[in-house]
């Protein structure tokens, strides 16, 4: 995506826009159900601040971060990051009954991963949405950014959510490893972090393999499974 090697990397984006909406618009009850999952208070505190961050809460001095890197506060405050995500979609040029649809692709990603966040053990939910999700989300996200920012018809504004995810998330990455750093007491919970971990990554590959079928055959998108 980031190299612009793909048959039509606007395409691309826009399609991934669509369908990755259907899952990123439910990160705050992937980050609830792991708050309540959580025993200890300073845990759940230290959640309970990734998740004002989701609704567009922000310290002073991390917008002070942000601002270094291009980031307006007037872009991101108040706004929660569904929201912001939104405001891609329909820069890419996608409509609301565009939005309204959700593959099965999709509905198995979102449904699989809250039954493993609200059903598994704690250090589980702690594996899945810490090691295998938040861990590796600023790394995912660097391709996009390059991606839109090739795109001159795109405001910085209009993509924000991308490097503001490759700059706020290795925060989120800290408290969750913090977590699952105390979690690890022993070999069950080592394993039971490692088991989340496996199952969150497996989910996203199913997701991932999909969108990158899609995008390199556009014409066939339709047919992809």
């Amino acid at each position: 995506m980031g190299s612009g090697a793909l048959p039509d990397t606007r395409w691309a984006l826009a399609d991934f826009g669509q369908q990755y909406q259907c899952y990123s618009k439910d990160f705050p009850r992937y980050l609830t159900a792991v708050i309540s999952r959580l025993a200890d208070p300073g845990h759940r505190a230290g959640l309970m601040e990734n998740l004002s961050e989701e609704s567009g809460i922000y310290e002073a001095e991390e917008l002070t971060a942000l601002s270094e890197i291009g980031i307006k506060s007037e872009w991101i405050v108040g706004k929660p990051h569904p929201q912001l995500f939104d405001r891609f979609c329909k820069a890419m040029g996608l409509e609301d009954q565009d939005l309204s649809s959700e593959p099965d692709q999709i509905i198995c990603w979102r449904e699989m991963l809250i039954g493993l966040l609200s059903s598994g053990t704690p250090a589980e939910a702690v594996g899945a949405l810490g090691l295998g999700t938040e861990n590796i989300v600023s790394t995912i996200y660097k391709p996009f950014s390059r991606a839109v920012a090739a795109l001159p018809e795109l405001a910085a504004k209009d993509t924000v959510f991308f490097p503001l995810h490759t700059a706020v998330d290795d925060h989120h990455q800290e408290t969750l490893q913090g977590i699952a750093a105390d979690l690890a007491v022993n070999d069950a919970t080592r394993s039971e972090l490692r088991r989340g971990m496996l199952k969150a990554l497996a989910l996203r590959s199913v997701f991932w393999d999909w969108m990158y079928r899609r995008a390199l055959d556009p014409q066939n998108a339709d047919k992809a499974l």
